[in-house]
C-alpha cells in the first residue's frame, strides 16, 4: 500500500462518537398487569432495547402517565435474562448478574399534575453490548398500581462509540 492508501484506512478506522436517543420514541415497559404491585416487585416483562454495541449511558428519563410519585428501577443487562413475571420478587440469578450493566435508579420526579418525569442525568456509565441489545428489567421501590393505558415509559440517551448503530 501507498502512503496514501494508509492513510485513508486509518481515516475510515477513526470512530466518531454522536449521542443518541434510545429508543427515538419513549418506550413502553411491556406486560404490566395493571394489578398493585408490592415493594422490590418485578414491574411488568424485560423490555429488549436495540443500542450501539458500545458507548457511555449519559442520561435516562421514565415518563409516568398513571403519576404513581413511586420510584421504579430499570436493571439493565447485555444479554438476555431469566423472565420474572410481573408483580414477583425481584430475585435475579447468578447467571443473570454476569450480564449486569448498571441499574436506573428513578428517585425523584417531576409533578406535571396529570404525569410526572423522572430524569437521571450526567450517569457516565460506559459498556459494551456485544449483541447491540439491552434487556431491561422494571422494579419497584413502593407499590404502585398502574392504569391500562397509562404504563410507564423510558428512553435513554447513549454516546454512541458505534459508527454503525442507526436509531430507531
Amino acid at each position: 500500500m501507498s502512503f496514501l492508501e494508509d492513510l485513508e484506512e486509518a481515516i475510515r478506522g477513526i470512530k466518531t462518537s454522536r449521542i443518541v436517543s434510545c429508543p427515538t420514541q419513549f418506550m413502553e415497559i411491556p406486560g404490566i398487569d395493571g394489578d398493585a404491585h408490592a415493594q422490590h416487585e418485578c414491574v411488568g416483562l424485560v423490555a429488549e432495547l436495540s443500542v450501539p454495541k458500545s458507548g457511555e449511558i449519559i442520561s435516562a428519563t421514565l415518563f409516568d402517565p398513571s403519576y404513581q410519585k413511586i420510584q421504579l428501577d430499570l436493571e439493565i443487562f447485555k444479554q438476555p435474562i431469566t423472565e420474572i413475571a410481573d408483580n414477583a420478587a425481584w430475585a435475579p440469578s447468578d447467571i443473570d448478574m454476569v450480564n449486569f450493566v448498571t441499574e436506573l435508579v428513578f428517585s425523584s420526579y417531576d409533578d406535571h399534575i396529570n404525569s410526572l418525569t423522572w430524569e437521571i442525568l450526567n450517569i457516565g456509565k460506559a459498556y459494551t453490548a456485544p449483541l447491540g441489545k439491552f434487556w431491561i428489567k422494571a422494579v419497584t421501590r413502593g407499590a404502585p398500581t398502574y392504569a391500562a393505558g397509562a404504563k410507564p415509559r423510558f428512553q435513554i440517551q447513549i454516546l454512541s462509540l458505534d459508527p454503525a448503530f442507526v436509531e430507531v
